[in-house]
Order: C-alpha cells, then structure tokens, then sequence
C-alpha cells in the first residue's frame, strides 16, 4: 500500500484523477475527505492537509508576560502544537501493509516542511515505510505522471530552514510584542505588535513618510508653446524643463509671449525598440497584479487557488527563464480557445516561438504560467488569470517599434523641445493590454521653416515629495533588502494591515501609531528596526537550507541576540514607555471636550472595546460611545446641529463616513434608521 500526502484537498484531488485517470473513491476518515484508488491491484490512499498541521509555540509561553520574563523567554524551549487534530489522527494510524510514503505537497521549502510534518506523524506506528518525494511545477497530467515515475528524496535540511524560520519570527515577534505591548499598557486585543521582518519592513515605510513630511517644496516654473501647422496643433517645452530661477523664467516669457512665429532649428528621428517583457517570477508577479488594483496578498491568495485548480504553473519562483523542456505550443493551443486571445496566438504561432528572457534562471520551478483552458472563470480569478495569459503570450510575441521624432523650435533664440512618437509596430503592446503605447502625432516639420505660434504660457508649480510605496513597491523593495521570502512578502504586508499599522488603498500609508512606535525603536534600539539583522539572518537561514549549518546553531545565535536587545530595551523602558504612551495620545486624539475643554481621546476597556472619553477624568466623565472594529480619524470639525466632535469611520471599500460623536445628536437620525432596515434585512433573510 502506497499514502500520498498533498498539501490541500483541491490539489489532492486532482492528483488522484491524474493517477487514476479518474477512477477513485472518496472515503471519508474521521471527517475529512480522502481519496483512494488502485493501481496494478495496489492499494493506493490519498490524505489532503490544510497547509501546516502544527503551530509552533513556547513551553508555559503565556507565564512570560512580564518585562522581567523577557530574558527567560528568550531561552524556553519550543513545543510544535497539533491545528490540525482529525488530520494527524488519519496520519498516526497504522497501516501493516504500508510500504511507501509519497510527499506530494507544493513543490518549495514550505511545501517540504508541510511533507516532514505529516511524515513525523506517520512514522510513529509506520516506521519502516518508504519515504519519496514528488516534485511537480504544474497540476498537468504530463506533470505529475512524470514526477511520480521520477520520485525523489525528501530534502529534511529545506525542512529544517522552514522550521528554524518559525522559531526565530516566535522568538523575536513574541518578546518585542510583549515588550511594546506592557511599557505602552496596550495589552490584550490592542497589543502593540512588532517581528523581525515587519518591524524593518514598517520602519521603511514610515522612513518614506518621514522624508515627505520633511520635504520643503521649492518653486519652479514651467513655459510651453502651442504650435500650429496645417491646423494641425502640437505642444513644446522650455529646453530646461523647471526653471528654478523665476525671475529668469519670466524675463523669458515676457520676451516671447508676443511673438507669433518660432523657427525649426533641429530636426532628429530614430527608431526605437520596446523589448518584449519577461516572463513572470514571483516578484513581477506580484507587483503586476499591485497596479491593476488587486492587492498582493489576495493575488498570492487567487494565484495559489488557480495552481490547485491545474490552470496555472506553481506561482513561489524566482525564475524568469523557460526551460526547454516547457512544450509552449501546447500552452498556446489551450489559450487559443479563448475567443479574445485566438487572433494573438495564430499571429505568435506564424513564426518559429523564441521567447523572452530575464536574467535570473533558477532550478527551481518554471516562470509563472497557463497550463490549462479555464473557461469558466469570473471577478478577480479571471483578471488573474488574463494578466497571467497575456503575459506570457507577450513574452512569445514581438517587440514593439516606434519612430520618435525631436525637434527644436526656437522662438527669438530661446529652444522649445517638440517631441513625437509614430507606433511602427506595436508587437506586444497589442496582447499585454497592462502596458499602454501611446502616439503622439506631429505634422512634418522642415529645417529652417517657419511655424505658427498659437499661445505662450508660462505656469508656476511646487516640487513634489518623494512617493508613497504601493503594495507591489514594497515586494520588490522587500526582495531588494532581503526581507522575507517569496512565500511570505504578501502575508508580512497584510500583517501590518491587520495590526492598523499601514493604510491606503492606491498607496501604503503609515498610520500615526506606526510613526510613533518606529520613532521610538530607531532611537532606542534600532537594531530592530534596521534590515541588516533580518538580511543577516536570511543568509543564515539559507545556509541551513544547503547543510551548511545546523537549525539549533541558527536558533540559538538569535537567541543570544535577543538577550542584547532586551537588556537595552529594559534600561530604556521609562523614556520609551513614555515617549510611547504620548505619541499613542496623539495619535487617538479626538478633539476638545465641550464640558471641560480638555482633550477627547480614544481609549480601550479591559474587554477590549474601543470608546472616545476625556483625559479630564475623574473630574470629567464624558464619554462617547463607538463603532467596534472601526478605525476612527478626528476631522477637526465641530457638529452644526448639537456641537459635539464630528469624526471620520474608516470604512471597507471607500465607504467612510463622517458622523457626529454624540449618539442622541439628530443628525444621525438617517443613519441609525437605514442601520436599523438593514439589520432587519439581514435577520430576516437568516431566517429563511
């Protein structure tokens, strides 16, 4: 008897109906499904995990919420939790006729850790089964068929960096939570959060802030000219673009602004190629999805769930180069019986297929890619999938050409820079729709003739500060620095979502909190907040993946870390306690109490429950009542109707409201009747 173990039930099935060219039985074990067929008059039984089927934690770990615990925790031992009881029990059971043990999980050190856990379990009362790996890029049948005629071995040091990973983000996350979380007595549902990778990862984010903030706008000022040839109207700028100088700037305008003609003093044309783009890895991936709205965690999250389907290639890799074996006609005579994409594949199918290349050719899996026909695809699955298609059939395609024309027109001697671009060809442009190529088309232009000026004008604007990052910036600023993995880059940025640290939907924006809390740690202790130490312990890790160090040699060099970073966090506690408490004030304040005149700030209950209430108490006991689960903004203004405090509810999909705090004030009378209809809507509909 064979047991295979896939990673997930959706994935598992379709590795049974693969094998047994789908003639199988679902059984049910203890509540989860199974999948069992026969091969050659071999007994053959599929268990489907959930990911991870243990949790790591500390020995007696909930004891250590003291500051003067922090050191001892540093030093407790790890115990691996079962999540997943009625799984392990299936996999504890013993099976006499058991001969092999095929790991079937994804094919990546997480996938090999998630295979070593469910292993551990089965050798317990199996001890003498085979143990085989199958090591697969795509859920195709030529893919697993070929994986599970060619098993390998089960790679325990890419295991062992996965768990030594684990105990390391326990180790620092646990400690520095804590930490934060008692000196700024945020303790229980408000905990101040913070972790080895999401704390330098925030710290960057609010450093991008900070440098905005700081950003003095300088003046500048900007001539252009209007040009008109055979009724046809076309733009120049100034030679230097920002004029800085704005008494020059105006000295310049007012000596041309009446003049009615300019002169062609410079005429130059080239051909310009647009190369096609490479193929997917995980990081342009990533940061593709980013820009078409679609944030990077649930891109990861879809993408996943299309691998498991078998619609596409496994989406954890670094490669950007497709390898010979790939058979990309195949790909492409599945992508053709899409409607929208038959034109694209008979004209790449015309000539002999060469593909794009990028510079990082891995042995890991493949570029992200189509595998199968997906008809019946909707929402964000199907804008997934068509960026993925269309990727990878530009990479098949043509580059694209285009003749770019720049020519001088000087009006009174002072040059005005016309520029123009004519699509030769527009190759790749034409499929990969994500990436605009756009004409800007000038009449022709002669050397020495004249042209009609329309209008001058000249415009005064401000330098603007650097940029917030958006999500897919910070997936490659986060491979830049050595953040994180492939795997968990997306998941660490929801993290800092979840903790109400980041914000923004187009862009990452730091909350008041996460300026305040990486303001204190880069002056107390910035060895938390620097990337070096995460980047350090990246390399670290990876040696533990190749077997060039040991996973309790790597734990416990962090340990010995940790032990430096408390002590300085302890002899620090007062000013960072304090500095954090009022900066955490600030950053919940509300307004001015119109009892006392003292300030309004939110605070939290003992349960946890959020409400607005004065620092003038005991003297003062107003209070006001709030939404739970909201994040709540002050506005600045003041209620027409009862003056009382009006605040901004941050709601999900551009659904924020502003409202009055005072819950009797008649102008929420509206609100509180649609709430009401609404919550009857919803009790009714429950109810059938």
């Amino acid at each position: 008897m064979k047991l295979i173990i896939s990673e997930k039930a959706i994935a598992g099935k379709k590795i049974v109906q693969i094998l047994s060219k789908n003639n199988f039985e679902t059984l049910n074990e203890n509540g989860i499904n199974c999948f069992f067929f026969k091969e050659k008059n071999e007994k053959i039984l599929l268990v489907p995990l959930r990911g991870h089927i243990n949790t790591v934690d500390f020995i007696d770990g909930d004891k250590f919420w003291s500051l003067y615990t922090l050191d001892l925790l540093a030093d407790k031992k790890f115990l691996y939790k079962e999540v997943e009881k009625k799984i392990i029990n299936i996999l504890k059971k013993e099976r006499k006729e058991l001969t092999e043990i095929i790991i079937a999980t994804d094919a990546d050190r997480e996938g090999e850790a998630i295979g070593l856990e469910a292993y551990n379990y089965i050798k317990l009362k199996n001890p003498n089964a085979n143990l085989k790996r199958a090591y697969f890029s795509a859920l195709t049948e030529k893919e697993v068929n070929d994986a599970f005629s060619n098993l390998r071995k089960l790679d325990f040091n890419y295991a062992n960096s996965v768990f030594a990973r684990q105990e390391i983000d326990l180790l620092w996350g646990a400690i520095l939570t804590r930490y934060l979380s008692i000196v700024a007595n945020r303790k229980g549902k408000m905990f101040l959060s913070a972790g080895r990778v999401q704390t330098p990862l925030l710290n960057l984010i609010v450093e991008r802030e900070l440098d905005r903030q700081k950003f003095k706008k300088e003046k500048y000022k900007v001539i252009n000219a209007i040009f008109e040839k055979r009724k046809n109207l076309f733009e120049g700028l100034y030679k230097e673009n920002k004029i800085f100088d704005l008494e020059k700037a105006n000295l310049i305008f007012e000596n041309i602004k009446k003049e009615k003609q300019g002169i062609v003093t410079k005429i130059s044309k080239n051909n310009k190629i647009i190369k096609r783009p490479e193929p997917f890895n995980t990081t342009s991936f990533l940061r593709a999805a980013s820009a078409i709205g679609i944030s990077t965690n649930k891109a990861m999250s879809i993408a996943e769930n299309l691998y498991q389907n078998g619609f596409i290639s496994y989406p954890r890799t670094d490669n950007t180069v497709y390898p010979e074996s790939l058979n990309l006609k195949e790909i492409l005579g599945k992508l053709k019986l899409f409607k929208e994409y038959y034109k694209f594949v008979e004209e790449i199918l015309k000539k002999p297929l060469n593909p794009s290349k990028g510079n990082k050719k891995t042995t890991d899996h493949p570029p992200i890619h189509p595998v199968e026909f997906a008809p019946d695809l909707s929402g964000p699955e199907r804008k997934i999938y068509d960026l993925i298609a269309r990727r990878f059939m530009a990479t098949l395609s043509i580059d694209a050409k285009t003749e770019n024309i720049s020519a001088i027109i000087e009006i009174k001697k002072e040059p005005f820079i016309v520029n123009g671009q004519t699509i030769l060809e527009p190759g790749w442009k034409t499929i990969y729709t994500f990436s605009k190529l756009n004409e800007i088309i000038l009449p022709n232009l002669e050397k020495g003739e004249q042209i009609n000026i329309e209008k001058i004008n000249i415009d005064e604007k401000e330098t603007m500060p650097p940029s917030r990052y958006t999500e897919g910036g910070l997936i490659k600023l986060m491979e830049d620095q050595n953040l994180g993995t492939k795997s968990t880059r997306p998941a660490i940025i929801q993290k800092l979502r979840d903790r109400n640290y980041i914000e923004g939907k187009k862009t990452v924006d730091p909350t008041e909190i996460a300026i305040s809390v990486c303001s204190v740690l880069n002056k107390h202790a910035n060895i938390i907040t620097k990337p070096k130490l995460t980047a350090d312990t990246e390399e670290e890790m990876e040696k533990i993946a190749t077997g060039k160090k040991e996973k309790e040699e790597v734990v416990n060099e962090n340990r010995n870390i940790l032990h430096k970073v408390v002590k300085v966090l302890l002899d620090e506690k007062e000013n960072i306690s304090k500095e954090l408490k009022g900066g955490i004030n600030q950053t919940n304040y509300i307004g001015k109490c119109p009892k006392c005149g003292k300030d309004l700030i939110i605070r939290y209950g003992k349960t946890g429950k959020q409400f607005v209430a004065c620092t003038g108490f005991p003297s003062c006991r107003n209070t006001y009542p709030l939404p739970q689960k909201k994040n709540i903004k002050a506005t600045g203004k003041i209620c027409e109707i009862c003056n009382e405090p009006i605040v901004l509810i941050i709601g999900k999909r551009n659904s924020d409201i502003e409202m009055c705090l005072n819950p009797k004030c008649k102008s929420k009378e509206e609100y509180l009747k649609k709430r009401k209809e609404k919550m009857e809507t919803e009790k009714n509909e429950s109810k059938k």
